[in-house]
């Protein structure tokens, strides 16, 4: 076996981790899942196809990986929609049209973080937290909300929070899988979506 390591095998382990992931991701994106092997990403990294195992014990954990960093991507990109939004009903619109454009703009990314491939696993924390952050934009500005107009403090914003979060998923799922009767111009489909979040938030009140 010849055991030779690369240049980019010999640099700092995080830098090679990160290579890794982000090739992964690259693969995902273009070629899909069933592309997606820790050979086909060492190939890709320029490195040993036993490289890899240095830093994911098998294939699954790559996947947590990558999926960690769409997480985080996303959480990124809903914060940074928000910024400029001083209402919070604006806000939580802005969540929802950018969730939905990730999930349009990279739907092997989105589809890797929700799908079943990594359900159930509670071995990879990191992608719990990531996921668990993403989830806390959406349930931080349906509390802010609810208190804004007035609820209750045992309204159950957690609830609504859920159901906000499922809202957007099922509409992103449905954009993705072409399930929508939505009209040709992409303007007149993002007026549609945005009247879609709009009911949603009136319905929060």
């Amino acid at each position: 076996m010849n055991t030779t390591l690369t240049h980019a095998e010999t640099a700092g382990t995080g830098d090679l981790r990160e290579r890794l992931v982000l090739e992964a991701t690259t693969i995902l994106e273009a070629q899909g899942l069933e592309a997606l092997t820790l050979r086909a990403v060492a190939g890709a990294a320029g490195v040993s196809h036993m490289a890899p195992y240095r830093h994911f014990t098998d294939k699954d954990s790559l996947l947590a990986a990558v999926a960690e960093r769409g997480f985080r991507a996303l959480s990124a990109d809903m914060g940074a929609a928000a910024t400029g939004e001083s209402e919070t009903a604006a806000r939580l619109r802005a969540f929802g049209l950018t969730y939905l454009d990730f999930a349009r703009r990279r739907p092997a990314l989105y589809r890797l973080m929700f799908g079943p491939t990594l359900a159930g696993k509670p071995q990879f924390a990191g992608l719990a937290q990531a996921g668990g952050e993403a989830f806390a934009h959406c349930a931080q500005a349906v509390a802010t909300l609810k208190r804004e107009r007035g609820a209750a403090p045992g309204a159950d914003t957690q609830a609504l929070a859920i159901a906000t979060w499922s809202l957007v998923h099922g509409l992103a799922m449905l954009l993705i899988d072409g399930r929508l009767p939505l009209p040709d111009d992409a303007r007149a489909q993002d007026a549609l979506i945005g009247e879609v979040l709009a009911l949603h938030g009136k319905a929060l009140g």
